[in-house]
C-alpha cells in the first residue's frame, strides 16, 4: 500500500510538472489559434450558403413530418409540397412587372431560358428576384434534388461513390441496403454529414497538436537540468520511465476530455440535434458499411479521436525519452504527425473511413498499427531502464 501511495504521488507530481501554470496558458493560447483557424467557420457558418441551407431546412422539415424514414406515401406527399411550390412561383413571377415585358408565365420557362444562356435583361431580373428576394428558386431546386436523389435510390443507390468496379463486399452490402430499404432515412449527407466529418477532423487535429505540445517536454526537462544521471543511481529513479509514461498518458486523457467536451459543445450549437437518431445510410448521401444512427457515428468518432488522442501521447513519451534537446524531438515526432495528418486528409481514420469507399481491413490494420507501434515502443523502453546498468 506504501509503495502504491509513493508511486501514486510521483504521477502527481509529474502530472503538475505537464500542467505548469505556463503551458495551461499558451495551451489556451494554441487552442484559441486553432479554433479559429480551423473550426470557427464550420461553427460560424453552417449552413453555409445555398443550396446548402435549403437541404438544412427542408430536411428538417421532412423529419417533423414525416418521421426518420420516407416511404412511398410520404414521398408522394413530398412530391405535392413540390409542385405547390412551383404554383406559387408561378403565381409570384406573374405579379411583377418584369413578366409584362416578357413572354415568361412559369418558373419551368425561366429556368429552361437560364440553362439555355438565353436570358434577357427583363427575364433575368425576374430569375434572380426568384432567388434573392422570394428565395422560392432554391427551394424548388433543393426539392428537385431530393426527388432526384431518391428516385435513383433503388438503382443505383450508393453506386456513384466507389471508384472503379464494386467489390463483391461493396456490392453485397448495397443489396443489403436496398432490400431492407434503410436508404430511406432522412439525413442530409450535405450539409449536415459533411460538416461533421469536416469538424471532427479539425477538432481531432487541435487535440493531437496540444497534447504534443503538452507531453513531448516530458523528459527533456529532466536532460536539461542533469537529472537523468541521478535517476539511475537508485533501483526506484530506474522505474521513473514507467511513471512519467503513466503520468503523460492521464494527462493526455484530461486534455482530450476537456476539448472534446469544449469542441464538441460549439458543435452542438449547429442545431444538429433533428438528426441525431437518424440512419446514416441515407438517399441523401452514400452508404456505410454499418448500421449507424448520426448519434451513433459521433460517439464512434469520439472513441476514434481518444485512441488517436492516446497513441500520440504514448509517441512523444517514448520520443521525449530518448532525445536531450527538442531539436532532436521535433526531428523525430513530425514525420509521425506528419503521416497521421496525411492519413486524416485521406479520410482514413474517422468517421469517412467507414463509408463504403473504405476499405474495412485497411481501416482496422491502419488502427493496429496506431495502437500496438507506441505500446510496443513503451514496453520496451521500460524494460531497457531496468536492465540499464546502474551510474
Amino acid at each position: 500500500m506504501k509503495g502504491m501511495n509513493r508511486d501514486l504521488r510521483i504521477i502527481w507530481q509529474e502530472m503538475k510538472k505537464i500542467f505548469r501554470p505556463i503551458m495551461l496558458i499558451m495551451l489556451v493560447l494554441i487552442n484559441l489559434l486553432m479554433y479559429y483557424i480551423f473550426i470557427d467557420f464550420d461553427i460560424s457558418y453552417f449552413a453555409n450558403g445555398r443550396p446548402a441551407k435549403d437541404y438544412y431546412e427542408i430536411s428538417s422539415e421532412m423529419i417533423e413530418d414525416y418521421g426518420r424514414k420516407l416511404d412511398e406515401k410520404e414521398y408522394d406527399d413530398f412530391k405535392q409540397a413540390y409542385q405547390e411550390a412551383l404554383d406559387r412561383a408561378d403565381a409570384y413571377i406573374q405579379k411583377l412587372d418584369e413578366a409584362q415585358q416578357t413572354d415568361v408565365a412559369s418558373y419551368a420557362e425561366l429556368v429552361e431560358l437560364n440553362n439555355k444562356n438565353d436570358l434577357s435583361s427583363p427575364e433575368r431580373q425576374l430569375y434572380d428576384k426568384l432567388f434573392s428576394e422570394k428565395e422560392i428558386g432554391w427551394e424548388i431546386q433543393t426539392r428537385e434534388g431530393i426527388m432526384e436523389d431518391m428516385d435513383s435510390a433503388g438503382t443505383d443507390f450508393g453506386y456513384g461513390y466507389i471508384s472503379g468496379k464494386p467489390s463483391e463486399r461493396q456490392e453485397a452490402r448495397i443489396n443489403d441496403l436496398l432490400e431492407d430499404e434503410s436508404f430511406r432515412s432522412i439525413f442530409p449527407a450535405y450539409p449536415v454529414g459533411d460538416n461533421f466529418h469536416s469538424i471532427s477532423q479539425n477538432i481531432c487535429l487541435t487535440i493531437l497538436v496540444s497534447i504534443l505540445f503538452m507531453i513531448l517536454p516530458i523528459t527533456i526537462r529532466d536532460y536539461k537540468n542533469r537529472m537523468i544521471d541521478l535517476q539511475y543511481t537508485s533501483r526506484a529513479g530506474r522505474k521513473l520511465f514507467i511513471k512519467k509514461a503513466a503520468a503523460g498518458v492521464l494527462s493526455a486523457f484530461i486534455i482530450a476530455t476537456v476539448l472534446l467536451c469544449v469542441y464538441y459543445g460549439l458543435y452542438f450549437t449547429n442545431n444538429i440535434t433533428i438528426f441525431l437518431n437518424s440512419d446514416i445510410n441515407s438517399f441523401l448521401g452514400y452508404p456505410y458499411w454499418y448500421n449507424l444512427t448520426f448519434w451513433q457515428l459521433i460517439l464512434i468518432v469520439i472513441g476514434l479521436t481518444y485512441i488517436l488522442a492516446l497513441s500520440t501521447a504514448l509517441c512523444a513519451i517514448f520520443i521525449s525519452s530518448i532525445s536531450k534537446n527538442y531539436i532532436s524531438v521535433i526531428g523525430l515526432q513530425f514525420p509521425i504527425f506528419a503521416c497521421v495528418c496525411w492519413l486524416l486528409a485521406q479520410r482514413m481514420l474517422l468517421g469517412n473511413a467507414l463509408a463504403i469507399d473504405h476499405p474495412q481491413p485497411q481501416f482496422f490494420f491502419t488502427y493496429g498499427v496506431i495502437i500496438i507501434l507506441p505500446a510496443v515502443a513503451i514496453l520496451w523502453k521500460k524494460q531497457r531502464e531496468q536492465q540499464r546498468d546502474i551510474l
